[in-house]
This record gives C-alpha cells, structure tokens and sequence, in this order.
C-alpha cells in the first residue's frame, strides 16, 4: 500500500466515526444534524480515479446509514454527489485546460466556496428528497436542505481551510 492509499482509508474513517459518534448525536434546534462526512468527499483529488471515488461514496454512505439506521438517505446522497462531481467541479472552476489536483490545493477561494455548496446543497437536497419522498413535504424538504447545508458549511468552511496541504 502506498502513502496515498492509507491517507485515503485513514480519512475515510475518521470521517466516518465523526459523523456517526458526535455529529449525528447534535441536534441544533431540535432536528438539524451537521453532515461533516460530505468533506471527506470533498477533499479526494480531483485527478485521481473516478471509479474508486463512486466506490468510496457509495461506501462511507452506507457505513452511515447502517450505523445510523437511516435507511439508505445517506448512501443515495453520498452515491448521486460522487457521480456528478465532475459536472459540479466544471461549474465552480469553469471549463478550463489546467483544472486544479485537489480541492486544498487550488489558490482561487472563490471557486472552491462555490464548489462547497454547491457539493453540500446537492448532497443535502438529495437526501432530504429520500427521507421525505413526497410532495406535500415539498417546504419540509426545502427548509430543511436549505438549514442544514447552511449549518454544515459554517461548519465544514472553516475545516476545509485550515487544512491546505503541500503541493
């Protein structure tokens, strides 16, 4: 196994035990539970293989989920963000020839915030659309994607600019 491989699986789970042991157990007023786990997601490199990545989604979705008791919301979220996540990286930093390695490493802030939510609010927009399922909780998905991305970017923001890594 190289270096890159045991940062990988290293972050997954630590990504995964956050997630499931102290941020699933917040509940800001009442229902709102910050996805800290979407920036594990994030932060894979933008040039390393997409298959892997859609592994790796579907993966760290499902040991939510079945830790979680969830039903599959998270799995379905993680799954649908890792396969548009090329359409999502074209569309914050543009069609460009010389796209960036990583999400960490690209110097144009701007770019990479909106990469953040737009990352966030597709993966909390799905999920909210799988636990509800229905049109009559049209506002309660809304509202209830809209709160929670704005709760995990305050949270996921800051995390993800602290930690910049060496080129």
């Amino acid at each position: 196994m190289n270096s890159i491989t045991i940062k990988t699986f290293s972050s997954f789970i630590i990504f995964l035990l956050l997630q499931v042991f102290i941020f699933n157990q917040v509940n800001l007023f009442g229902y709102i539970n910050p996805m800290i786990y979407v920036l594990f997601l994030i932060n894979y490199r933008f040039d390393r293989n997409h298959t892997f990545f859609l592994f790796l989604g579907f993966f760290i979705g499902f040991f939510i989920d079945l830790m979680s008791q969830t039903g599959g919301a998270h799995t379905i979220a993680s799954l649908t963000v890792s396969f548009l996540r090329p359409l999502l990286i074209r569309n914050a930093f543009g069609v460009i020839s010389e796209l960036p390695k990583s999400f960490k490493n690209d110097p144009r802030k701007l770019n990479r915030i909106l990469f953040l939510f737009l990352f966030i609010l597709t993966h909390h927009l799905t999920y909210f659309i799988v636990i509800y399922f229905s049109w009559d909780a049209f506002l309660l998905i809304i509202s209830g994607a809209l709160i929670t991305s704005f709760f995990s970017i305050i949270l996921v923001l800051p995390i993800s600019f602290m930690s910049k890594t060496s080129k």
